[in-house]
């Protein structure tokens, strides 16, 4: 386990690094290949930036929301936390992030960025979406170097032992199932499937297609939804709340089915919120957005 990097000025934290790095590498093969399907280069990365804000924002805000329940409980003692250590309070209720918030603000972001440049959201959508589990498994791998996201107590093939951690005390007490690594091999194996699907489908003549826009992002959120409820069977870490007898990211997979659902058997015609068509003077007013947004400031 190796949650740092120590640079000796600072600590860089590992699951950050990894997110990055594999959000940058997403960023650009998205970018390279979405020029040959017609989109614009500087559309992919300026909506990208608007997602990623929503991204961290949304993953917070979800992230505070699992706590919210144990601060109302609890709240005289979190009261005398907040006084005795205030930024640890702040950790508590913003120190980690929750990756259904992180999607959802990712769309959100793209949304805005399409609404106000007046850039058609599916056109995005399906080309970010093979590339929403590549950045994703990269996170996972981070969250393996942490100790966080850990699994249940397990002592067959592959357990993992990890090391004692102040954090997360009850980490190091038995060995774990690796679950961190085996959602980010699935999310790889998404990310290929996503990919080979996309290029099939944009080889063929457009009326002869029969991935309609969206679907690609409907196939997607169905295949996490049903990964991500069984990995949840696998999680060790309580700590993130639960309903019942359902997690909270299970509560979540299950109020996504109906978007899974209707992404995935919705034709073109019937998607509401597809994006405005270019006219020449919208496409003149964005040409020049884009151009201003790029020049250095004087």
């Amino acid at each position: 386990m190796l949650p740092f990097i120590d640079l000796g000025i600072l600590q860089l934290p590992l699951y950050s690094l990894l997110f990055m790095i594999g959000f940058a590498i997403a960023l650009l093969l998205a970018r390279k290949i979405g020029g040959s399907y017609g989109i614009n280069k500087d559309d992919i990365i300026f909506a990208a930036i608007y997602g990623a804000i929503g991204l961290l924002i949304g993953a917070k805000v979800v992230f505070f929301i699992t706590k919210v329940p144990k601060v109302i409980t609890h709240f005289e003692e979190f009261k005398k936390f907040i006084k005795n250590d205030t930024m640890g309070a702040l950790n508590y209720l913003f120190g980690g992030m929750v990756f259904y918030g992180g999607l959802i603000g990712f769309c959100l972001g793209v949304l805005r960025y399409c609404v106000h440049f007046k850039v058609k959201l599916f056109d995005l959508a399906d080309l970010y979406t093979p590339f929403l589990p590549f950045a994703h498994a990269f996170g996972r791998i981070g969250c393996f170097c942490a100790g966080c996201c850990y699994g249940i107590e397990y002592h067959g093939p592959l357990a993992i032992h990890f090391p004692y951690n102040e954090l997360t005390p009850e980490l190091s007490e038995v060995p774990r199932f690796p679950v961190q690594l085996l959602e980010a091999l699935l999310n790889f194996i998404c990310s290929g499937i996503l990919l080979y699907i996309m290029n099939k489908n944009a080889k063929k003549e457009p009326k002869d297609r029969k991935l309609k826009q969206g679907q690609l992002l409907g196939i997607y959120v169905a295949y996490y939804l049903v990964a991500r409820t069984f990995l949840e069977m696998l999680r060790g870490d309580a700590v993130r709340g639960k309903v019942g007898f359902l997690s909270t990211s299970q509560i979540i997979s299950i109020l996504l089915i109906p978007v899974a659902i209707f992404l995935i058997l919705a034709k073109k015609k019937q998607i509401i919120f597809v994006g405005l068509p270019l006219t020449e003077e919208h496409k003149d007013s964005h040409e020049n957005m884009v151009q201003d947004a790029l020049k250095p400031d004087k």
